[in-house]
């Protein structure tokens, strides 16, 4: 018996030494947050257009 969990065993390693595949998405996710907040502090910032201020003419 012995003998068949140790050949067992090397055909397929033990899955609790593995990450499970929830952590290592939830790792994925925080990465791709982490990269997209990145990306929104290095663009640069768009300051608005100013606007001619629209001269009136002069009554009086």
């Amino acid at each position: 018996m012995d003998t068949l969990h140790r050949v067992l065993r090397t055909l397929r390693p033990e899955t609790k030494s593995r990450p499970d595949h929830f952590t290592v998405f939830r790792e994925f996710l925080a990465q791709l947050d982490a990269l997209r907040r990145q990306a929104m502090l290095d663009r640069p910032v768009k300051t608005p257009i100013r606007r001619r201020a629209i001269r009136r003419a002069k009554t009086g």
